[in-house]
């Protein structure tokens, strides 16, 4: 038997702090007390002056594999949410080829046998013709559906109510920005090559229009919606306004840490979609957040190599990485006063697992599924000075002095980020 003892730790909830032992056994939680007994059989953690917090589950990543494997694949992008004190990662449909049929899905999952560090799960993509596909599809983890083109080209414009009208169990995570007003603005800007146009094509306005039709058409049909990396302003308002439906959201963290300002610096390899967006926006989600109106934060990892992302604008790939700094940042937030410790574990933790039907996740009780994360809340490192685990090897964080790491992180009872290293364990498992 596996057994796995975290002692003098103090377990944060979004109910509050408790110093506690948590007793790991065959990668279930087997027991949470006080002073639990240790015995021969053990391996024991001291998390004296430490936090013990369920595994952070990402929700929103893109691996690149099959298709992109030059930029990251299933063994660094997962290596890099371990590092990063994820355990369990929801992985986007933009692949190549799109994972948008039955049998491009379990193509997938059988690809990723073997090779994750951390627990996964797969979307498919609604690609406005491909309903029976979907409601074939019980191994994805939820439907994507791209109202407007991004890495891959997949934008649906017609057939929507038919998605909508469907997904009302299963999660509907929506791409929200309005394809024709995108391609309009595309033309009005179409002599200015500066990378911070980018955020003036894919305009404020575009992302509203679009949250605006998901809303509309989610409280016709009851759907289950989950609006992907809401941006703006506009977009919050429009939330706090929505009554009726079974509706969530999600923040990206370049959105809540980076604005328009970082295009002086960084150019294209801030270049993202949704685009970043002005310090008011920024302003407004940190309040929604902290509100209850946005449900939980993501990564929106979407790796590309340096060569790629430092092309001319009009050639340059959008997104940036982000797993191996997921927590990191958010912990500095909470160190800040930004941001209680509590609500970031509810945002991080308990609502993705809640949100996406992930059963025995999420929480440290008993029965639940050993993934956990030991953070060091006093813990300072630069960003990028010990490397990446990401194939991509940058981050457009790089340099920030970040305070409170994850120290180690735990998937099914297994050690697999400790002391500064990912250990060469395999022990992710699909959660579907």
């Amino acid at each position: 038997m596996n057994k796995l003892l975290l002692r003098n730790g103090t377990i944060v909830s979004s109910q509050g702090k408790k110093k506690a032992d948590v007793l790991c056994e065959n990668g279930k939680i087997v027991k949470v007390d006080e002073d639990i007994t240790v015995t021969d059989d053990m391996t024991v953690i001291d998390c004296e002056d430490q936090f013990v917090i369920p595994g952070v589950i990402d929700t929103h990543v893109h691996l690149r594999e099959p298709g992109g494997e030059a930029k990251e694949d299933f063994i660094t992008g997962s290596k890099a949410a371990s590092r990063g004190g994820v355990t369990t990662i929801l992985d986007m449909p933009n692949n190549t080829p799109v994972t948008d049929r039955v049998s491009r899905l379990d193509a997938k999952y059988d690809l990723a046998d073997g090779k994750m560090v951390v627990n996964y799960g797969f979307y498919i993509a609604a690609t406005g013709d491909n309903l029976e596909e979907l409601k074939k599809a019980d191994r994805a983890c939820g439907v994507k559906l791209f109202m407007g083109k991004s890495t891959g080209d997949i934008a649906v414009t017609d057939g929507l109510d038919e998605v909508f009208e469907f997904c009302v169990d299963k999660p509907l995570v929506v791409h929200a920005e309005d394809e024709a007003r995108i391609e309009a603005r595309k033309r009005e800007f179409a002599n200015i090559n500066d990378p911070s146009v980018h955020s003036l094509i894919r305009d404020d306005e575009s992302a509203y229009l679009a949250v605006k039709t998901a809303l509309h058409l989610a409280k016709k049909y009851g759907t289950k919606l989950h609006i992907a990396h809401m941006s703006t302003a506009k977009e919050v308002d429009s939330l706090r306004k929505f009554h009726g439906g079974n509706v969530t959201s999600e923040v990206a963290t370049h959105h809540l840490f980076l604005t328009t300002d970082a295009y002086s610096d960084l150019g294209t390899l801030v270049q993202m979609n949704p685009p970043l967006r002005e310090v008011g926006d920024k302003d407004a989600l940190w309040d929604a957040l902290n509100d209850g109106i946005i449900d939980t934060i993501v990564t929106d990892h979407a790796p590309h190599t340096l060569s790629e992302k430092k092309r001319p604008y009009r050639e340059a790939p959008s997104g940036v990485p982000g797993l191996e700094t997921l927590l990191p940042l958010m912990l500095t937030s909470v160190n800040h006063g930004d941001l209680s410790f509590e609500k970031c574990v509810e945002t991080m933790c308990e609502k993705p697992a809640e949100i996406f039907g992930l059963a025995k996740k999420g929480r440290i009780e008993e029965g639940y599924d050993a993934d956990l994360t030991l953070v060091d809340m006093s813990r300072e490192e630069i960003v990028g000075e010990k490397g990446y685990q990401s194939k991509c090897g940058w981050s457009p964080y790089d340099g920030w002095k970040l305070i409170g790491w994850p120290v180690a992180t735990i998937v099914n009872g297994e050690v697999v980020f400790r002391g500064g290293a990912v250990h060469e364990k395999f022990v992710g498992k699909p959660v579907f």
